[in-house]
Parts: C-alpha cells; structure tokens; sequence
C-alpha cells in the first residue's frame, strides 16, 4: 500500500505531464495473495500497479514501451517513481495517436452504405478495364472540383484512382468492388472527409464505373463492409 505521501507524489506527477488527476481512478488488487494499488486512466484500459516491494514483486504498467503490459521490478520508491513518469509519457503517446484502423472501419462502412456490391463476379473484359480507367481518370478532376482538393491531397486521390485503374486488370467485377469500397474508405480517412462526403464519393465512382464492374442499385445492409 502506498503511503500518503507517495500518492501525493503520484498527484504532483501526474499534473507535471500534462494530465488531469481526476481522469485517473484508484483501486486495490491482489498481487501474489498481497493486496497493492492500481491506478487506472478513465477512457481507456490503461493502468500503472504499485509494487508491493515484496521479494519478486513489481510494478505492471499499460501501455508498456514496445509491448501493451510491461512489469519492473523496483526496490525503492525513487526507482518505482521514475518508473511511473516514463509510464506517464507513454500513455500520453497511445492517448494521442488514436486508432487509425478504428477510423478507417467507420469510412468503410459509410461507403458500403451506399450498396452496389451484390452483382455478379465476373471477369472484366479489355474494352471495361479501358472504359474504367478512362472514366477514373476523368473522376480525378470532378472530385478535386467537389472536395476542393490541391497540391498533395489531389495527387494522392489520382494516385488511388490510378491504382483502382490498375486493378480492374486482375480482379474479377464484384472484388474489383470490393477494392473500390477500400480505396474510396482509405481516401475519405486520409483526406479528411465526413461519413456523407465519404457516401458522397463512393456514389461519384458508381455513378461513372457502375454499368463495366456491374454495380447493382440495391443498397448494402449493415454487414457489407465486414
């Protein structure tokens, strides 16, 4: 258990990095049969536990510098605080970079939405794939124009449009969709687009590819994105 001194200790630090201390909760576990505190942060599954200084005992702490729980083993408080800085520093590191798979998931799903990927799987012929990547290459602009897009941003939507081009080579229609619904995910997280703009781009590669990758006009259900 901690003395009071050292949960002050823990306050102060706490301060100095930056964070609010009443975002973090304590409470009590058991470590090998020996009760030790735990302090945990609020929105996440982030902790730092106390060594009882018993023999063997340590500290647990997530995230850990190269792995989610990293344990230590401190034989004085002042190893055991300097353990809880760099575990400070980490958390703000997870805290800030957020979860981009997370995010993309979400864009996933706002462009499925939009339906178009239960037709037929079939392979595309030469006169689709010249159509296709004709008809991406005009798309290029109109979506710059729609999204006021320049100088990196509009290179990179080329970019993928180019690499969708590419693709209806080898992918059959259906996966070639199931590409398209990646790549229009990809560019509206990238881009930083809202969940409608998102929709909005997917229906402007449907409505100029649709007919050559035989987009059907039914709308997704919940699950098309999976």
């Amino acid at each position: 258990m901690l003395l009071r001194s050292q949960k002050k200790a823990v306050f102060e630090m706490l301060r100095t990095a930056g964070f609010e201390p009443s975002d973090f909760d304590w409470s009590l576990e058991s470590s090998d049969g020996v009760a030790v505190e735990r302090l945990s942060y609020r929105e996440d599954a982030y902790y730092f536990q106390f060594s009882s200084y018993e023999s063997g005992a340590c500290c647990m702490s997530s995230p850990g510098a190269y792995q989610l729980v990293e344990y230590e083993y401190p034989r004085a408080w002042a190893q055991q605080a300097d353990s809880f800085r760099n575990w400070t520093e980490r958390l703000r590191r997870e805290i800030a970079c957020g979860d981009p798979w997370e995010a993309l998931a979400k864009y996933r799903l706002a462009v499925a939405a939009g339906g178009g990927l239960d037709g037929p799987n079939e392979t595309l012929s030469g006169a689709e794939v010249e159509q296709i990547a004709r008809r991406l290459a005009a798309l290029g602009e109109e979506i710059e124009l729609a999204f006021e897009l320049e100088g990196e941003s509009s290179a990179f939507a080329r970019e993928r449009l180019a690499y969708l081009a590419e693709a209806a080579k080898r992918l059959k229609s259906r996966d070639w969709c199931y590409a398209a619904v990646g790549v229009c995910a990809t560019m509206a997280m990238m881009l930083s687009l809202d969940e409608d703009q998102a929709g909005r781009l997917w229906s402007m590669v449907k409505d100029r590819v649709g007919t050559f990758v035989r987009l059907s006009d039914r709308q997704s259900g919940p699950s098309a994105a999976a």
